[in-house]
């Protein structure tokens, strides 16, 4: 059972998302299988969908999606029912997939989903950047671009990037950057140069922080500063750890080179 708890905790989550709803519909199916000898039929098709719906969103905490999936979880066969009863044009959905892909592609590939950061986190952020002048700060996986505009307009802080691959966030972090200062690069975080930065952070998931806390080793200058957001290096004692006042409840990991 453990193993199989694994499994599914390594998948990335919308395949994880499709997999609960396809099991429960599995179990759904033989339950009307069976339901004749005990209730006769027709059974209401609105129920059963609500039912399916209902049942995924409580599983879906337990095998390793995060607990705001449950809404998605819940309203997705809902809107596929509505979907077929409204003769639903395939393209529009087929355009919903695009626009999904497009926003959370770096799911399907790096297994990170688009986690944003929130002003509180953006605070904490500015004041681990040191007093003296020409400081560089990078952003992993950078989302709508709003650390990277934070510490662009700190006045000890000459360089601030960030990188992102997600087609959509690329291009609104770019605008928001081109207008409000900080760079934008839309580069793998594994192909970048850490060595450049004085404080580097993440908002990643637990899935790549082993392989990525190896690349802060190696790349990383003495005296340099990485943080992680939510998510600590499995195995390895931060040097700090804060845990902020906001209703996320975010944890900061703060690793000193």
């Amino acid at each position: 059972m453990l193993q199989v708890f694994k499994f599914f905790k390594r998948l990335p989550k919308i395949f994880l998302a499709l997999l609960i709803q396809l099991l429960v519909f599995a179990v759904l199916f033989l339950g009307v299988s069976l339901a004749p000898y005990v209730v006769s039929p027709p059974y209401s098709y609105a129920l059963l969908v609500v039912i399916q719906g209902a049942v995924a969103a409580a599983i879906s905490c337990r095998l390793g999606l995060p607990c705001w999936w449950r809404w998605i979880q819940f309203l997705m066969p809902i809107g596929l029912y509505f979907g077929l009863l409204m003769e639903f044009n395939p393209l529009w959905a087929l355009a919903l997939f695009a626009l999904i892909w497009l926003l959370f592609s770096n799911s399907f590939t790096e297994r990170v989903p688009l986690y944003l950061t929130n002003k509180a986190t953006r605070l904490a952020l500015q004041q681990w950047i040191k007093p003296q002048k020409n400081q560089h700060f990078l952003d992993l996986g950078s989302g709508l671009g709003g650390n990277v505009v934070s510490m662009a307009q700190l006045a000890n802080v000459s360089q601030s990037h960030g990188v992102e691959t997600a087609p959509i966030p690329y291009l609104l972090s770019k605008l928001y950057t081109l207008a409000r200062g900080g760079q934008i690069f839309a580069m793998d975080l594994w192909k970048t140069d850490l060595s450049y930065y004085d404080l580097v952070y993440a908002f990643l998931s637990p899935e790549p922080m082993e392989k990525l806390w190896q690349k802060v080793q190696e790349e990383m200058l003495p005296g340099t500063l990485f943080i992680s957001n939510s998510f600590a290096v499995p195995g390895v004692e931060p040097t700090e750890i804060w845990a902020l006042e906001d209703g996320r409840q975010t944890v900061l990991y703060l690793y000193r080179l």
